[in-house]
């Protein structure tokens, strides 16, 4: 059933090349799951207050909601919002582990999700990868960021992040903790402008049940938000 209704949404939205795009999508996920080598960057930084910072998106009628329960769904569906559990099925699973979901709708319409753990139970949900994070010590973690493709180009990820910081500190947490892959330079870019910083570069070997982790550090802002 799940299938069927976001087979149904990709053809209404994007049409059969927007099919296609997912289903290699989804391909690409499953081989990685199998085998994948591939660097991280590690970002650990002080939660800032974002205020301030929070761009203003460029498309109109966009609503954020914290999501931290599938009640919390329930009640966003009777007002008229669209399901994200109809989106991405991993939703219930992550919500029920603790994470919570930051989510825009642009009049009502699921656009965006942010993920954010207080915990590591939380966070293996969004984020397998074996990066420390520290949340005894404050720190919490964020990731899994998705745009709907019909709203990519709009800002959304620079605008949601902004609360999903706001989140956190809110939660008393003082650090940020993620991971980003170095070909995901909109990511990068959305968090530079809350000051993000580097701590680390990982890299992930992964062979059926096998994997290494190796990280080395690093300082400073993303290398491909560089300037040249």
């Amino acid at each position: 059933m799940w299938l069927k209704r976001r087979v149904s949404r990709i053809l209404k939205d994007e049409g059969v090349s927007g099919l296609v795009r997912a289903t290699v999508a989804m391909l690409q996920r499953s081989v990685k799951r199998i085998a994948f080598v591939g660097d991280l960057y590690i970002y650990r930084y002080p939660v800032p207050l974002t205020d301030v910072h929070i761009p203003v998106p460029c498309i109109d009628g966009v609503e954020v909601h914290v999501v931290k329960s599938e009640r919390d769904i329930d009640a966003l569906v009777q007002e008229g919002y669209e399901d994200p559990r109809l989106v991405m099925v991993s939703t219930a699973t992550r919500l029920s582990a603790g994470a919570v979901a930051i989510c825009a709708f642009v009049n009502k319409e699921f656009a965006y999700v942010g993920w954010v753990a207080l915990s590591d139970v939380a966070k293996r949900t969004f984020d397998r990868y074996p990066y420390h994070v520290d949340f005894e010590a404050g720190e919490g973690c964020t990731g899994a960021a998705w745009t709907a493709p019909r709203f990519r180009g709009a800002g959304l990820y620079s605008y949601v992040f902004g609360h999903e910081l706001r989140f956190l500190r809110d939660a008393g947490r003082v650090v940020c903790c993620n991971a980003i892959g170095p070909g995901n330079v909109a990511s990068q870019r959305g968090q530079a402008r809350y000051g993000a910083q580097l701590c680390a570069v990982g890299r992930m070997y992964k062979f059926l049940a096998w994997h290494r982790w190796v990280e080395r550090l690093a300082e400073g802002p993303c290398p491909s938000t560089a300037p040249g």
